[in-house]
């Protein structure tokens, strides 16, 4: 199971109103929005066009999803690439939160082997956390924030067999599985519900793991060798959707869709940021499909001449839903049949490089 050493204690922002850079060479990049103040003394590397509207949507879910509406006084300084940034003494990461300065420190906008502002989206989400929160122990602070943001590429579906979680209870941040402590977390949602794990995650903080376990024992009438058994023992276990699924935004299937793009980091469709020598950009859709059965699809994209880039391109079909009907499939440019089942998904368009992406789903036989 991958592990994820970023950001122990992060918060992040939202982000809303004018975008303002100024991006001359040798000259800090800064960036006003509502909700927050960017500076990267990083002037090699940018963000995209997309990357505050999607950002902001983002948070304003994620506060959603706690019941409440983006406080209009969030205001949260992130500074990416600072010379003295106090991560690495601190927490032994490259990206942290500092509660002391209410700031944000990002040592790059995007690393490989991350979703496209996933680091981003893990610390926005310890910002709403926090503000409606407060902090927790690094185990149910980490595993929250990484329930709803989903960082890394492959984390979808829990690994088999589940590996227990007792231990990193009462563990600094840096020997916490974020991916466990997220599968684990959302399972405590979803069988105990929230306002008992809101309890937990506020009396936690500063508890050592026999504490953490009277804790639980107290808040759910269960002692935490049950809880865990049954974590272990039950279904699958997964991470929840924000970043991707969008039910309000779906457009319908029917007998076919088409869909293109401009891949590019100047077009307002796409989130990410790029570099001097590299580009990480995204954007997505959520589906309704409303017929189970065959369907057709067709990706297409050309490949700049001699780049070496095309593996990282990705077309990403997330299948939405509960723990048991998450699925994802990966596809470069294509024309195969596939077998799917009515419900929601989302369309992800990952790329290196510019170009223009075109899709065409077409249902074949019902």
């Amino acid at each position: 199971m991958s592990k994820i050493r970023h950001a122990p204690y992060a918060i992040s922002f939202a982000v809303a109103g004018a975008w303002l850079c100024a991006c001359s060479p040798g000259a800090e990049s800064r960036g006003y929005g509502s909700y927050v103040d960017f500076t990267t003394a990083n002037d090699t590397r940018r963000l995209c066009s997309g990357s505050m509207p999607h950002l902001e949507h983002y948070i304003d879910r994620a506060f959603d999803f706690f019941g409440t509406e983006t406080p209009e006084d969030l205001h949260i300084p992130l500074l990416v690439g600072d010379p003295e940034s106090p991560c690495t003494e601190l927490f032994f990461s490259t990206s942290c939160y500092v509660a002391a300065e209410e700031t944000i420190y990002l040592a790059d906008l995007d690393l490989q082997g991350r979703r496209t502002h996933g680091i981003i989206r893990h610390e926005l989400t310890h910002a709403v956390i926090d503000r409606m929160w407060g902090q927790s122990a690094p185990f149910f602070n980490e595993g929250l924030a990484e329930s709803l943001s989903r960082t890394l590429v492959h984390s979808w579906s829990a690994s088999e067999p589940l590996e227990p979680v007792g231990d990193m209870l009462g563990s600094v941040p840096a020997e916490v599985e974020y991916t466990a402590a997220a599968y684990f977390t959302r399972f405590l949602i979803d069988t105990r519900g929230l306002a008992p794990f809101k309890k937990l995650f506020q009396a936690a903080r500063g508890r050592s793991r026999e504490e953490i376990e009277a804790l639980m024992a107290e808040i759910y009438g269960e002692s935490f060798a049950a809880l865990e058994a049954e974590y272990l023992s039950g279904p699958a276990r997964c991470q929840y959707q924000l970043d991707v699924c969008e039910p309000g935004s779906a457009e319908s299937v029917g007998a076919g869709f088409h869909l293109t793009r401009a891949a590019s980091c100047d077009d307002p469709d796409f989130y990410g940021s790029i570099g001097s020598d590299d580009l990480d950009i995204a954007t997505q859709q959520t589906l309704a499909v409303a017929v189970s059965g065959t369907y057709r699809l067709r990706v297409d994209y050309d490949v700049p001449l001699l780049s070496a880039d095309y593996p990282r391109s990705q077309v990403r079909l997330t299948r939405c839903g509960e723990c048991d009907e998450q699925s994802v499939q990966m596809f470069h440019r294509t024309d195969e049949e596939l077998e799917l089942e009515a419900g929601l998904y989302a369309l992800e368009i990952v790329m290196p490089f510019d170009t223009v992406v075109s899709i065409d789903l077409e249902l074949l036989d019902p």
